[in-house]
């Protein structure tokens, strides 16, 4: 009978331990975290005319890595820093370093693109912690030295608290 108890004891205190949990230990992947950067690409002669730049590339500059992106549409998502109030990415149209021919007639054009921005944490529960919404961004193009092939930009929004729709639109 002691036997008996005691098991009953110990099946108890795990059933126990395991009502315990809470649903908010683990974060769901439909909650929304530290959003992206969305950009929209356009034609400058048609405005209206949403198109993808020829063999774009594009690299985060940062002090320990750079990253790049290859992109073949007319909207991209990229990420800001969550350390820093700035981030730097080249845009290089018409990359050709994953070709293994180069056309030698088509010429890269490298833009560098400073966008700076507050930052605001914001908590979402235990599980996913904080995310990061960004306020007030502002951008910045430098044509380096062959010159701006993004020729207008339009900030459609300051904020950035989700990736429903394009923040800013790029002209070229």
């Amino acid at each position: 009978m002691k036997n008996l108890s005691i098991k009953f004891l110990a099946a108890s205190f795990s059933l126990l331990s395991l009502m315990g949990c809470q649903k908010d230990d683990i974060c769901p992947e439909s909650t929304q975290t530290t959003p992206l950067l969305v950009l929209r690409f356009y034609d400058a002669q048609e405005r209206d005319n949403a198109q993808a730049p020829i063999n774009l590339s594009v690299r985060e500059i940062n002090n320990d890595t750079t990253w790049l992106y290859r992109v073949n549409r007319d909207s991209i998502v990229i990420p800001l820093r969550t350390d820093a109030d700035q981030t730097q990415y080249e845009f290089i149209l018409n990359d050709q370093e994953s070709d293994t021919i180069p056309d030698q007639s088509i010429e890269t054009n490298t833009d560098l693109l400073t966008f700076s921005y507050a930052r605001e944490q914001e908590y979402i529960n235990r599980a996913c912690s904080f995310k990061i919404n960004y306020l007030d961004l502002k951008l910045q193009v430098d044509g380096e030295e062959d010159g701006e092939w993004i020729q207008d930009i339009f900030i459609e929004q300051t904020e950035v608290t989700d990736e429903a729709s394009a923040h800013i639109s790029l002209y070229y």
